[in-house]
C-alpha cells in the first residue's frame, strides 16, 4: 500500500490525508469505506433547458424511457441486492408522473429535492431560487408525505445563497459539491453549518452514456466494459483510503439492459470486499449528526 502525506490549506485551515486514510474520519462499526448509490430521476426535464425540447418526441421519449422501463430496472436491482439508494427528483417528474415517487418511497429509498424544472440555480435570481426550492420541496411532501432532507442541485450548479436558503428550508444536507473524498462541511452563514456528501464527475454516468443528435449532447456512448474499469478503480483507490464513493447514475441512461448488467457486475465485485458500507446520504448524515462520524470544515474562499 502506498502512503501519501497532502496537505490542503483554505484559508488558514489545514486539511490533511496521511498515510493513506482521510485523518480523523472513521466510518461506523469499523467500516472500511463508505458506498452511496443516487440516481437522478430528471426524465423530461433533462431537456427543458431549450423550450423548443419539448417539441422533440424522440428526444423526450428518453426521459420517459427514463422513469418508466430505466427506473423498473433500477429499483429492481437494488431490491436483488437489498441495497438503499438516494433519488433526486425535479418537482415537474413527480407532477408528471406521480408513480415516480411512489414506486421508489414503496421500496423505502429517500426522496431528494432537484429542482423544479431540473433548472441551473446560477441563471436564476435570489427570489427565483428560493421558490424553486419551495415548489420542489411542497410537492416531494405532497407525493412522498414528507419533505426531503436532501438537496441536488440540477447540473450540480449551486450558487454562495444556496446553503443558507438550504439552512432556512430544514435541508439536513447537499450533495452537489466536489471539494473531497469523503463528507465535509460548508458554511451556510450565521456561523451555520451543513453537511456537503460530495460528488465526481468520474463517477457520473452522464458522462459516459448521455447521447443525443438533437440537440447535441456526448461525443461517444461508451462500452459498458470501460465505465466498469473506470468506476472499479476509483473504488479500489478509495477502499485502500477509506473514503466515500457516490455514484450518481441517471435511469435513462444507466437502465438499458447491458448497463445494467454492468452495474450489478460492479455491484457483485464490491461485495467480495470487506468492510464496505453500503448505505445512504440520510444515514451518514444521521451518524455525522449524532456524533459518531467526524468531518472536516471546508469555508468558502471569497474570489475577487
Amino acid at each position: 500500500m502506498n502512503f501519501y502525506l497532502f496537505w490542503l490549506s483554505i484559508e488558514n485551515n489545514h486539511h490533511h490525508f496521511i498515510e493513506g486514510r482521510f485523518a480523523g474520519l472513521n466510518w461506523p462499526d469499523h467500516k472500511k469505506m463508505a458506498v452511496v448509490f443516487s440516481f437522478d430521476v430528471d426524465a423530461e426535464s433533462a431537456f427543458f433547458f431549450d423550450q423548443k425540447n419539448k417539441r422533440r418526441m424522440s428526444l423526450m421519449s428518453m426521459g420517459t424511457y427514463g422513469r418508466t422501463v430505466g427506473l423498473n430496472r433500477v429499483l429492481k436491482l437494488l431490491k436483488e441486492f437489498d441495497l438503499k439508494a438516494n433519488f433526486f427528483v425535479p418537482g415537474i417528474v413527480a407532477e408528471i408522473d406521480p408513480t415516480v415517487i411512489e414506486r421508489i418511497v414503496a421500496e423505502g429509498h429517500p426522496i431528494g429535492h432537484h429542482g423544479y424544472l431540473h433548472e441551473r440555480l446560477d441563471t436564476l435570481s435570489a427570489e427565483q431560487e428560493e421558490e424553486v426550492i419551495v415548489k420542489g420541496r411542497e410537492i416531494i411532501k405532497k407525493y412522498a408525505g414528507y419533505y426531503p432532507e436532501g438537496f441536488r442541485a440540477p447540473l450540480w450548479e449551486m450558487n454562495r445563497r444556496t446553503p443558507s436558503l438550504l439552512k432556512k428550508y430544514r435541508f439536513k444536507f447537499d450533495s452537489s459539491l466536489m471539494g473531497n473524498d469523503v463528507p465535509y462541511t460548508i458554511d451556510c452563514g450565521n456561523d451555520e453549518k451543513i453537511l456537503e456528501i460530495p460528488v465526481s464527475w468520474l463517477l457520473d454516468d452522464w458522462e459516459q452514456f448521455a447521447y443525443s443528435a438533437e440537440p447535441p449532447i456526448g461525443f461517444v456512448i461508451e462500452d459498458p466494459n470501460k465505465v466498469y474499469n473506470l468506476w472499479k478503480a476509483e473504488f479500489d483507490g478509495l477502499y485502500e483510503e477509506g473514503g466515500c464513493l457516490v455514484l450518481t447514475m441517471h435511469p435513462q441512461l444507466i437502465g438499458r439492459s447491458s448497463r445494467m448488467n454492468m452495474l450489478r457486475k460492479f455491484i457483485e465485485y464490491m461485495f467480495t470486499k470487506r468492510g464496505v458500507w453500503f448505505t445512504t446520504m440520510n444515514e451518514i448524515e444521521r451518524k455525522w449528526a449524532e456524533g459518531e462520524i467526524k468531518v472536516e470544515h471546508f469555508p468558502f474562499i471569497e474570489w475577487n
